[in-house]
């Protein structure tokens, strides 16, 4: 009897796999991609989750700090149960990050422009002088919890120029 050169699969051919083949995989994908779908838009309250942005620093080298942080998305859930602070101490030593005595008691509130859109109020009362402060933010509300770290940047503070004294 002469022996075959035709491979055949451990469990059978894709067609008696399970009776899924190749128009079964697809459709057995788009059903699992659906699910996961349906899954996501049933979590919807979670993407819509506290997120923040940039930080913009409006204080000087040698003032208190003076920032705005973005608020990307907040609910009206969690403005309403918001808590936003600095880090514990710990948290500025797994980040690699110093804590600043300049930066202790900062006041963090959340506030709306006039078109709506949130930001964090951040506002010191000791002055800074180094150029570069980290902060670590940890924002709390009911359903969740965010730790978020910025390294800010002071500019020296802006010096007008005096015009020369005219020469006699």
């Amino acid at each position: 009897m002469p022996k075959s050169t035709r491979h055949t699969p451990l469990f059978g051919t894709m067609t008696t796999l399970g009776g899924v083949g190749r128009r079964g995989t697809s459709r057995l994908h788009a059903v699992a991609a659906a699910a996961l779908l349906s899954a996501g838009l049933m979590q919807h309250d979670d993407a819509l989750a506290l997120a923040l942005g940039r930080v913009a620093v409006q204080s000087s080298l040698g003032e208190p700090l003076r920032a705005e942080v973005d608020v990307l998305e907040i609910t009206q859930e969690e403005a309403s149960s918001l808590r936003v602070g600095l880090a514990a101490p710990e948290a500025f030593r797994s980040s690699g990050m110093d804590l600043s005595s300049a930066i202790a008691g900062l006041q963090i509130t959340l506030q709306r422009r006039a078109d709506g859109r949130a930001y964090l109020s951040v506002v010191g009362s000791r002055p800074v002088n180094e150029p570069f402060v980290d902060m670590v933010l940890e924002a709390n509300w009911s359903s969740g919890r965010l730790v978020r770290e910025y390294t800010l940047l002071l500019d020296p503070p802006k010096t007008t120029a005096v015009p020369p004294a005219p020469l006699n």
